[in-house]
């Protein structure tokens, strides 16, 4: 049992024994692909990325089912919508089919998947499939997109001009609390 280092320091090999974490690269999130995926399929994203350890892209299993569970969510259709949500719009690939015909344990599985954006086992680089791929156009999916997409440039030309809504609003940061009076929240407020 290897000992585990909580200070943050790297060891001797430069890692650290800090909590894992699921990586989604910026490039990943404004993607118009991912401004597509309905909410359930952005959850489902985690879901699948939280299986990943560094080394299994290719040997994600994850059933509807498991899903589901993992997602809170009963209607099993609505899981099916959002695997192939993600396979459509190139997030995820299947690398192995199901075998649940088959009745021994070592050959009865789930769905086994590829996240397109990490190296797979065997591949040198990832696809990203998610960049080249777009919802078809005149539906709800390219509406989600384009919604998305405006969002984000009024967020990017707001920044730009430092007009951010919550810096110049002074409803939320009161004056007093500003000015070094203290916190306003634990004042005395009188009539």
């Amino acid at each position: 049992m290897r000992k585990k280092n909580y200070n943050g320091k790297p060891n001797a090999k430069g890692r650290s024994y800090t909590s894992r974490f699921v990586r989604l690269e910026h490039s990943l999130l404004i993607s118009n692909a991912y401004r597509a995926l309905k909410p359930l399929a952005r959850a489902l994203i985690i879901e699948i990325s939280m299986l990943y350890n560094g080394n299994n892209n290719g040997s994600l299993y994850l059933s509807v089912r498991d899903a589901a569970d993992r997602l809170g969510v009963a209607d099993h259709s609505s899981v099916t919508s959002a695997f192939d949500q993600l396979q459509e719009l190139g997030f995820i690939e299947i690398s192995k089919e199901a075998h649940f015909s088959v009745k021994a344990s070592h050959l009865s599985r789930a769905r086994c998947w590829r996240l397109t954006w990490e190296s797979a086992v065997g591949k040198r680089r990832p696809s990203f499939a998610y960049l080249k791929r777009e919802p078809k156009p005149q539906t709800r999916d390219r509406k989600r997109m384009e919604k998305g997409l405006r969002a984000l440039k009024r967020y990017r030309k707001d920044l730009d001009s430092n007009r951010l809504p919550v810096l110049e609003n002074d409803i939320l940061v009161p004056d007093a609390y500003l000015s070094g009076i203290g916190n306003p929240h634990t004042q005395e407020q009188h009539p």
